[in-house]
């Protein structure tokens, strides 16, 4: 702060010698006349002090997954399950890839790997406020395993042998085989989480596990609880009264369905929003630079990348997929869509998924290659048909390589069709452009999920959507998840990286930020790098 000094004039006396001046003659005394009533003026009304809203009012594109911790599989679904259930462990809210308790106080894990023992926190309570245990736990953990449930994440016990709780607050986990992932897991957004295993009795119906039930309600321990789940329309969060940790501000969380990006922006601006994310960069960049909003970015988990499709021509022809490549100016699309708002990628895995030096995926711009080759040829590629960003790259992609003479069909594509793919390659399109996110910060929880080549096997490929990758790839990578020294691990998933860099089964873009767009005077704004789209929001509070 600035302080001002007020300067004050002085008047010196005259120090001039001279005669003293004669005393004035007193003046006759007069009665002062007496002064007319006048009433006080009225005091002006204080203005009334702005009243500040309990309620933050968010907007997803689409319906989310239900809100079933162990069913829930989605981008978006992440800012509702993760307000309403929590783990043994998280990411830092500060970004970055740290693991730190949540539920849990400690941890310790055996050096072969074998055994993992937490000390859970005093005081948990879910949200009726009945006590959270090693046992109550235990119940969350088997939930997640259920044949009944079909858990989509429940691949992360499959190396679990059983569980233990010899006491209240210690609850250990006993592998049958070490996993390198497996701590990483207990930190993602789709880990195992602590459910109410009361009210899963009281609202089970033939053995679901009250998965009906927790389509519309919650039974976690988070500081939010489900008040309104209206499909199609809008969710309704309510503050966790019993919350064992610190009470959030926002005593309601409004979440409501926009899928169109446009409108979403316009409630914003006339106050209906409080935060949108999710925006092409050219309406990030007009809010930069508007009185009362303000633009918050955070590094993610998340690669902006092209899968290629080797089953159909011209892209079965490596050659020509290393052409397709090298044809694209990596640094000047990154400029045109996502400006500061990304960095160019340089590896096949998401930042901080493996050490900088290993899993490269650099190439040289060079249309030359593809302008030799692609008279006569067309290509399709599809993208997310719902988010108004993937569409820009599309177009973006599209240009370039028409440049060097491709012609390019761009396919919108709905995020239901994908699974229809992988069983039928030589139908699907050539290529499927999008913004991909792992469940952790393990390289294998990438490499596994995108481009494990036996995806038959039910180990991994579950999102190879082309069938790409080789089984010398696949190899590396289950050395990799069972080794318990770094060393071996680094060596497989660098070696898996390379078997698809060499081949250009997968073109990596850019490593972009998840942006927020809110109103002026909103902060505590804390994120998890592994859980995009996803604010901490009892952390959120008015300025």
């Amino acid at each position: 702060m600035l302080a001002l000094a007020l300067l004050a004039a002085a008047c010196g006396d005259d120090d001039s010698a001279g005669p003293e001046p004669a005393a004035p003659a007193e003046p006759e005394a007069t009665a002062a006349p007496e002064p007319e009533a006048t009433a006080a003026p009225e005091p002006e009304p204080a203005e009334p002090a702005e009243e500040v809203s309990t309620t933050l009012r968010l907007a997803f594109p689409t319906d989310m997954d239900p809100p079933d911790p162990d069913t829930n599989y989605q981008l978006h679904g992440n800012q509702v399950t993760e307000a309403l259930y929590e783990g043994l462990l998280r990411y830092s809210s500060d970004n970055t890839n740290e693991i730190v308790g949540l539920l849990a106080e400690s941890w310790e894990v055996a050096e072969d790997g074998m055994t993992y023992t937490f000390t859970l926190r005093e005081g948990l309570t879910f949200a009726d406020g009945s006590p959270l245990d090693a046992e109550t736990l235990k119940f969350g953990f088997e939930r997640r395993f259920a044949e009944a449930v079909a858990a989509p994440s429940g691949y992360m016990l499959l190396p679990v042998d059983r569980y233990e709780t010899p006491d209240p607050r210690t609850f250990i986990i006993h592998m049958a085989y070490p996993e390198s992932a497996f701590l990483t897991y207990l930190a993602s957004p789709f880990s195992p989480k602590a459910i109410n295993p009361a009210l899963v009795a009281a609202n089970e119906v033939d053995g679901d596990w009250a998965v009906e039930w927790m389509k519309t309600n919650s039974a976690g321990s988070g500081p939010y609880v489900i008040d309104e789940f209206t499909l199609g329309q809008r969710y309704v969060l309510a503050r966790n009264e019993n919350y064992w940790g610190e009470k959030p501000f926002y005593e309601r969380v409004e979440i409501r369905i926009i899928p169109d990006a446009v409108t979403q922006v316009l409630q914003l601006e006339g106050g209906d929003l409080d935060i949108i994310t999710g925006q092409p960069i050219a309406t990030v960049r007009t809010f930069e630079k508007r009185d009362g909003f303000q633009v918050v970015g955070f590094p993610m988990l998340q690669k902006a990348w092209i899968h290629v499709n080797p089953h159909v021509p011209p892209t079965d022809d490596p050659d020509f997929r290393i052409a397709l490549r090298a044809a694209i100016d990596r640094s000047r699309l990154v400029e045109q869509i996502w400006g500061e708002y990304a960095e160019e990628s340089t590896q096949l895995y998401p930042v901080t998924s493996i050490d900088e030096s290993l899993g490269l995926d650099g190439w040289e711009h060079d249309p030359s290659l593809l302008e030799a080759i692609s008279d006569g040829k067309s290509v399709t590629l599809a993208y997310p048909a719902d988010r108004a960003a993937d569409s820009q790259v599309a177009e973006a992609l599209q240009a370039q390589w028409a440049a060097a003479g491709l012609d390019v069909v761009l396919v919108p594509t709905p995020d239901a069709d994908l699974g229809s793919w992988q069983g039928n390659v030589t139908e699907a399109p050539n290529m499927y452009y999008e913004v991909s996110f792992p469940d952790s910060t393990h390289p294998d929880t990438w490499s596994r999920l995108f481009w494990y080549y036996d995806w038959e096997s039910f180990f991994g490929g579950f999102l190879n959507y082309f069938v790409a990758g080789s089984a010398a790839s696949d190899d590396a990578m289950n050395t990799g998840l069972g080794a318990v020294d770094q060393a071996t691990q680094d060596e497989a998933y660098d070696f898996s990286a390379a078997e698809i860099t060499d081949t250009a089964h997968y073109i990596t873009l850019s490593d972009p930020q998840d942006v927020f767009i809110a109103r002026e005077g909103i902060t505590g704004f804390a994120h998890w790098l592994a859980t995009p789209l996803t604010l901490d929001l009892a952390a959120l509070r008015p300025g």
